[in-house]
């Protein structure tokens, strides 16, 4: 199940504006969505790619295009990281196998 934070809130706890909300979706960054209470509401997963915005412009000074190029590298690592899991289990799973046949 997806968790939603409406956009206040997000503004509020992040400290930022707006204006960078709107540069994050015009960019396709994040997507907002509308609640049935029409208010908007950013996914758990659109906050963390505002958090991390956010800390890349402001602390560290890194351009819109670099964040772009950071996020999508950290979405392929997290994908790696559970392919490796999956396939890790997976191998768990035939030695148990194995080691019961004995």
């Amino acid at each position: 199940m997806h968790r939603y934070l409406r956009l206040e809130e997000v503004l509020r706890d992040l400290e930022v504006d707006r204006e960078f909300i709107h540069v994050l979706e015009v960019e396709e960054i994040i997507h907002p969505k509308l609640s049935l209470e029409g208010e908007t509401v950013l996914s758990a997963e659109d906050v963390e790619r505002v958090r991390l915005a956010r800390v890349l412009m402001q602390d560290l000074e890194v351009n819109l295009a670099g964040v772009e190029v950071v996020l999508h590298l950290r979405e392929e690592l997290l994908s790696l990281q559970r392919q490796f899991g999956e396939i890790l289990e997976e191998l768990v799973q035939e030695l148990r196998k194995e080691l019961s046949k004995r």
